[in-house]
């Protein structure tokens, strides 16, 4: 690994890696300041509704129930549509600026003729998004504890299993990372190896909602990232799921491992 490179591409995406974790606490904290306002006789009224519990088990992969708690509640800004998206907009951003970003634009053989082997490159880029991600998926804890602290909730929030589904959240995380390095060392456009990994993050939402509704998609769910992703268990006290990290953990490492693999024996195109 290389200090030097691992410094440009913090430098490069430095506004990027900060405003992305703010971002979610400010999200969370807004969740948070919501049910506030809500109320809890107006949040179980909603929560109870038939179109509401499935909404919320399209999200959540399973029905809450008619127990509402605000730990409950601030799950769903775990499993938002817009935690997600920053996540996926921060990895794709910076799993693709180098590796891939380089060939692109043409300047990748001046990159190479450094004193620095592929694989340190690859492993340089990498580290940063790995650091990042443990304060991206810290972040929504910390917005759910500032917005109670800011705007106490009709009873005090668990915070224990949110830790928990930070976890889980990191694993998710660092297997998208890991999937977008690989797909970085296979082509030869940026455009295409965003497209690729967007279009297999959209059909693992796709497959997760389709699952929820509809029996014979629920076989195949196993096939998408989300579906590893399951922040009802963590709420609800359940045991770690060890098996759901495990996968997302062999995910990251094996798509990673690949990436590096090919990145350090591919052909280079000329600019």
């Amino acid at each position: 690994m290389n200090g030097a490179l691992v410094r440009k591409t913090f430098r490069d995406s430095w506004w990027l890696l900060i405003l992305v974790p703010v971002a979610i606490v400010v999200f969370e904290t807004l969740v948070v300041r919501a049910y506030r306002e809500i109320g809890s006789e107006a949040a179980g009224f909603w929560m109870n509704r038939p179109f509401t519990r499935q909404l919320m088990r399209v999200l959540m992969g399973a029905d809450l129930g008619a127990s509402i708690t605000p730990t409950v509640l601030v799950m769903i800004g775990f499993a938002h549509p817009l935690l997600h998206a920053l996540n996926w907009l921060l990895l794709l951003t910076v799993c693709t600026r180098t590796t891939v970003g380089e060939i692109d634009r043409g300047t990748a053989d001046v990159l190479l003729t450094l004193p620095i082997s592929r694989a340190s490159i690859y492993a340089s880029v990498s580290s940063v998004w790995i650091l990042v991600g443990v304060p991206v998926s810290l972040a929504p804890v910390l917005g759910v504890w500032i917005g109670e602290w800011l705007s106490p909730l009709w009873a005090p929030i668990t915070f224990r299993p949110l830790f928990v589904l930070a976890l889980n959240l990191l694993a998710l995380y660092l297997s998208v990372g890991g999937v977008a390095m690989c797909m970085s060392s296979l082509v030869s456009r940026r455009g295409t190896a965003v497209a690729l990994v967007l279009t297999g993050l959209l059909a693992s939402v796709l497959l997760n909602f389709l699952a929820s509704v509809w029996a014979a998609a629920e076989r195949l769910a196993f096939l998408g990232l989300l579906h590893y992703y399951k922040p009802f268990t963590a709420i609800r006290g359940g045991p770690l799921p060890v098996d759901d990290l495990a996968t997302l953990g062999a995910v990251a490492v094996v798509a990673w491992l690949s990436g590096l693999v090919c990145y350090c024996r591919r052909d280079i195109p000329a600019a």
